[in-house]
């Protein structure tokens, strides 16, 4: 009898720890619940202190001014000055924020009216039209254009709420595919790939340009605009900055610093008045600045993107962009090496302002001419800034020269330091 207790004990033991740990199982999914619902509020309550936050920055920059009365259309995380002449904005500021990095809310793609727009935004037939044919088959009748975000969507994916506001028809211009889908978002992916780098949140205030005369399309007569600007600004820290775009709404073969301007261009091209809230010395220097040094990440660009060299350069001497126009003369391009390659026939190329394929222009050397050199021209070149001289030639979109000799070779500086 005694044999068979303790092997009974041993059961009712296993039984009763068996049940324990269930209990415990059982409390620990609960407390994980808890905890779950409980992260889940306080990513709410961050979100909508995070909104807060960027409307009272909006507010306090304030919105650009005009002598056209624009109607002001605040939204959560964005404000927009409504143009009815034109069926879109003529302008929309919101700020980048660092937790873009992080965002992972999928897009939307709720288009719909604004009815925050009293006069009444555009709508779905403003961008193309549907029809139910006979067979039960939807069809669509476009215009040719895509419904082009000013504010990009990806810049809210930080919050449900925001980004669904930025599919507004209100936030959008008829922007043509080849430049929506390509130069356009690689501008939108470029700044928040700067937030993210430097932890720091941006300004962005974007817009088309509007005048008399443009083409229209959709039933309430959407203006489609030719051009299309953006303009960053950084306050944050001690050194501010600003940067501005413009661009074709095309195809845009050059690189996105190819389309840096001023932000004292854009108001010149568009009537606005920006950034009128600062103080005046630093509204005037902020607006003046035209170049992309300082905008992207020294451990990302390393001999990366450069703006090309700003013209009018001294009498003979092009930049990288005004080469294609030469092509089948003789005369100097200069620009930044930024990327050097030997080929498998050891050929030398040397990529100015931008890497392939995004450069306009290279120079190359081919082998039996690097024997005319005194120096290595693969690594004398790499990050020096030159002129080259020779024919422009014009091969697979892109604008070259061919280098015989070292002696058609300048720097810039002594290029300078002759012309001054």
């Amino acid at each position: 009898m005694r044999q068979l207790v303790f092997p009974l004990l041993l059961c009712v033991a296993f039984f009763a720890s068996a049940q324990t740990v269930d209990q415990q199982i059982a409390s620990k999914h609960k407390r994980l619940e808890q905890i779950q619902q409980e992260s889940k509020t306080i990513l709410t309550e961050l979100e909508e202190l995070q909104m807060a936050w960027i409307r009272e920055q909006l507010d306090k920059l304030d919105y650009p001014k005009s002598s056209t009365d624009y109607e002001i259309v605040k939204h959560s995380a964005l404000t927009l000055g409504y143009a009815e002449e034109h069926e879109q904005a003529a302008w929309v500021q919101h700020v980048v924020i660092p937790e873009v990095e992080f965002a992972n809310v999928s897009r939307t793609n709720d288009f719909r009216p604004d009815s925050l727009v009293s006069t009444g935004s555009a709508v779905e037939q403003d961008y193309f039209l549907k029809e139910i044919l006979p067979d039960g088959e939807m069809k669509y009748d476009g215009f040719g254009y895509d419904r082009g975000h000013l504010a990009p969507s990806a810049d809210f994916r930080w919050s449900q709420k925001a980004l669904s506001e930025s599919y507004f028809y209100s936030n959008m211009s008829p922007q043509k595919p080849e430049f929506n889908r390509e130069r356009w978002a690689e501008l939108e992916s470029w700044i928040r790939t700067y937030v993210i780098d430097f932890k720091e949140p941006v300004f962005v205030v974007t817009g088309p340009v509007l005048k008399d005369g443009l083409p229209k399309q959709g039933q309430d007569s959407v203006s489609i605009p030719a051009q299309f600007y953006k303009i960053v600004l950084d306050l944050t820290g001690d050194e501010h900055k600003a940067i501005a775009f413009l661009m074709p709404n095309d195809h845009c073969a050059y690189p996105v610093s190819g389309y840096v301007t001023s932000v004292d261009e854009i108001e010149k091209l568009t009537g606005l008045d920006f950034f009128s809230s600062l103080d005046d010395t630093e509204e005037a220097k902020l607006e003046a600045m035209n170049s992309i040094d300082g905008w992207i990440h020294s451990e990302n660009n390393e001999f990366g993107e450069v703006s090309p060299l700003k013209p009018p350069l001294p009498k003979g001497y092009f930049n990288t962009l005004q080469a294609k126009y030469k092509v089948g003369e003789k005369t100097n391009i200069c620009g930044t090496v930024v990327a050097t390659k030997k080929s498998r026939k050891e050929a030398i190329y040397l990529n100015f302002d931008q890497k392939y394929p995004r450069n306009v222009f290279y120079a190359t050397i081919w082998k039996n001419n690097q024997n005319n050199f005194s120096f290595d021209p693969e690594k004398e070149f790499l990050g020096k800034t030159i002129c080259v001289f020779g024919k422009v030639e014009f091969y697979n979109d892109q604008a070259r020269i061919s280098i015989n000799r070292e002696e058609q070779v300048s720097y810039w500086d002594d290029v300078i330091g002759e012309n001054d």
